[in-house]
């Protein structure tokens, strides 16, 4: 006899399963040879390497990404080890099956992204614009990290008047993807009139950048009520949240390129449109001048006429006057006989010449454009600068001009009404 305890069956089942336990998480590599979801509900599946083979259990709901692998597929697996104390058998509680390899890695990515893009996440229609100037950004990177750093330095050479707040998250392993997605929720939450949300991570392998090849961050991304510019890894690293995102940078440092614009860019251009605003007011006040000279050289032309009318008329009088003259010194002789007469009938004539002078007057007044426009007159010239005489020059929204006597008056045409 021995002194050694017995255990029942279902006692030592316990107490392995138990030590087991506190053995705590493990990170077991294999291919992945069976995988069955038993009611949507839990995960069974098994791995193995050349020598042997590992059960794995998991929830469902639990493990992202489940739906993704297939048999054959080199996976990591996040687990703890246990012996099910009812039949004794040996797995390995899962929280997390990933795939591992570039293979497998590749597979998973084409199968995410096939499902995805079904599902229209990365419909363009979808896609949000970015302000053109940002005031408030939320960044999520690793802090001090080298994406961090370039993302920084090229906005300080920008436009400046930026409000930077910074989430830190790891980017790399087990619980970097449910890092991100907790970022995105805290930032939308907390800030949600940030102008855009910049996700960004220096390159890297396939299995370095898998955090923003996986579903949760993917959909986070989809749910985010903010913009959302994605810069991961080198130019020609292209992960869902890429193609998720509202827009798309080839690097960290490109991020901030599209995202706020070069100081100097904006300055050529405002510019440019100042120039272009400056000849554009100087054109058409070139052509308003030029309307109002062609108009002042009219008037001067009828003024040049009327005046040509009175200077004709005073040397004809002058001429009257000095026939007239001449009649009087042939007639000095019989100037005392005929005096009375003579003054009675040079009064009579000089006051019809006078009359005549005044009516003469009156009427090269009423000529004077500027005189009938005071009294309330007005000429009315056309789009192509003649002067309107009847309703058939124009239709109804043409362009005219009225001039008075101290301005003019651009309107259009809305009804016409002829007589």
């Amino acid at each position: 006899m021995t002194d050694d305890k017995i255990f029942q069956v279902s006692e030592f089942n316990e107490f392995i399963s138990t030590y087991l336990e506190q053995i705590g998480e493990v990170v077991i590599e294999g291919e992945l040879s069976e995988i069955k979801i038993s009611q949507g509900k839990w995960v069974f599946a098994t791995i193995k390497d050349k020598e042997s083979n590992v059960d794995v259990f998991g929830l469902a709901f639990k493990l992202s990404g489940y739906d993704l692998l297939e048999p054959g597929m080199l996976v990591h697996v996040y687990g703890v080890p246990r012996l099910y104390k009812k039949t004794g058998r040996f797995s390995v509680f899962a929280s997390q099956i990933v795939p591992a390899g570039e293979g497998a890695l590749r597979l998973a990515f084409e199968k995410l992204k096939k499902k995805l893009e079904g599902e229209g996440l990365f419909a363009l229609q979808r896609k949000r614009q970015i302000p053109t100037f940002p005031e408030k950004i939320g960044l999520i990177t690793a802090d001090e990290s080298r994406a961090y750093g370039d993302f920084i330095k090229v906005l300080k050479h920008r436009m400046g008047g930026l409000k930077i707040f910074l989430y830190p998250v790891s980017v790399q392993g087990k619980d970097s993807a449910s890092s991100v997605v907790r970022a995105f929720k805290y930032m939308n939450d907390t800030y949600p009139n940030l102008d855009a949300l910049v996700l960004i991570r220096g390159g890297g392998s396939l299995e370095d950048l898998q955090t923003f090849n996986d579903e949760a961050v993917a959909r986070a991304i989809f749910a985010s009520k903010i913009p959302v510019v994605c810069g991961v890894g080198h130019e020609n690293d292209i992960t869902i949240s890429d193609l998720v995102s509202d827009i798309r940078a080839s690097t960290p440092s490109n991020a901030a390129e599209l995202l706020v614009r070069n100081r100097a860019d904006v300055l050529a251009e405002i510019n440019h449109y100042t120039k272009s605003i400056t000849n554009c007011l100087e054109n058409t006040l070139g052509d308003y001048n030029h309307k109002v000279i062609n108009c002042v050289q009219s008037l001067e032309a009828s003024i040049g006429r009327q005046a040509s009318i009175i200077h004709r008329f005073i040397d004809r009088f002058i001429s009257q006057f000095m026939i007239l003259k001449q009649e009087v010194r042939e007639l000095e002789h019989t100037r005392l006989s005929l005096l009375d007469k003579l003054g009675t009938v040079v009064n009579y004539w000089v006051k019809q010449q006078k009359d005549t002078i005044d009516s003469h007057l009156r009427l090269l007044n009423s000529f004077d454009v500027t005189n009938v426009l005071r009294r309330g007159f007005s000429i009315t010239f056309g789009k192509d600068g003649k002067v309107l005489r009847t309703v058939k020059l124009i239709s109804t929204g043409s362009q005219i001009t009225t001039s008075l006597f101290d301005g003019k008056i651009g309107s259009q045409v809305l009804s016409i009404n002829e007589k």
